[in-house]
């Protein structure tokens, strides 16, 4: 169990792996990728309009060591994008990151490569709120929209090796839906009944549903209830019934509750790291060390 998106920080300390920034030429993607080098988590290639990256680096006072910036022939956002994938693909970076680009064409650039497994890629996102008690992940509110039995049956799983891969030996899923009650008319309560009755002791994982929020995050509203399953009201992980509900919810932590958060696509052949455009240098920074984390494979955790 982690508590602060810090901890990933500290765990990443040293890993000193290189990330394919596509469209790094934004503050705070740069604050973030020189905070990630100083405490050695990761050197980077820096792709797109070189004079506007060095601008940001001399505005911040600092020196492009362990940096290489490449400005591709066109210098658009697809050519960019394009760059940093290839990047990962021959070898020279270790993961990759969303720079200040629109996520469709960031993304588009990754599907049409060879970084896909054939698996299913998601998105999960972490939060650090001051009225929880641990960190919360959530998933998946960016890569797809209205995911059936058993495309949540993956986005779990990858959510589950990612956890797995920053250390949890034990992980609480809650699939939420409306209430606890299943019916035929809500397909998501259906899709979390089938889910918590399969096996996950691979991944040391306790799937219950469906629940709604109350049950899954707050030992109170289960007394209270009487609602009483494993992990019930202990989450560490949220599967959503589909793409706007995980999106809102996680926005409204950011926005209402004031939640630090970190965001990263998982299931091709590299940690992605993606954020909103709007999200702070710390949230690209706490998701440029998860990416690190993620991309050694769980051997520090």
């Amino acid at each position: 169990m982690k508590q602060t998106l810090n901890e990933f920080v500290d765990q990443a300390r040293g890993l000193s792996h290189r990330v394919a920034v596509a469209c790094a030429h934004d503050s705070d993607v740069i604050e973030a990728v020189l905070a990630a080098r100083d405490k050695n988590i990761c050197t980077a290639l820096l792709y797109g309009k070189a004079d506007q990256i060095r601008a940001i680096l001399s505005a911040l006072g600092a020196d492009e060591s362990g940096l290489t910036i490449v400005e591709p022939d066109d210098g658009s956002d697809e050519a960019c994008a394009n760059a940093a994938v290839n990047a990962v693909e021959t070898g020279e970076a270790d993961y990759l990151m969303k720079g200040i680009l629109n996520t469709t064409v960031f993304l588009r650039a990754v599907v049409h490569s060879g970084l896909l497994t054939g698996g299913l890629l998601s998105h999960v996102m972490v939060y650090e709120l001051s009225t929880y008690h641990k960190l919360l992940y959530a998933s998946d509110g960016a890569m797809n929209p209205t995911p059936d039995f058993d495309r949540k049956r993956i986005i779990l799983e990858n959510a589950a090796r990612l956890l797995q891969s920053i250390g949890y030996n034990t992980i609480n899923a809650s699939c939420i839906s409306g209430s606890e009650i299943v019916s035929e008319k809500i397909a998501s309560t259906v899709d979390a009944k089938a889910l918590s009755e399969l096996d996950w002791s691979q991944y040391g994982m306790h799937v219950i549903g469906p629940v709604a929020l109350d049950l899954a995050i707050s030992k109170e509203a289960c007394a209270h209830k009487k609602y009483s399953a494993a992990g019930a009201g202990d989450a560490d992980l949220l599967l959503m019934p589909n793409y706007e509900t995980c999106n809102c919810f996680g926005k409204s932590l950011t926005y209402f509750a004031n939640a630090r958060s970190a965001g990263l696509v998982l299931g091709a052949r590299c940690p992605i790291v993606l954020v909103s455009r709007a999200d702070s240098a710390e949230s690209k920074l706490y998701s440029l060390a998860l990416g690190a984390i993620a991309a050694n494979g769980g051997k520090n955790a």
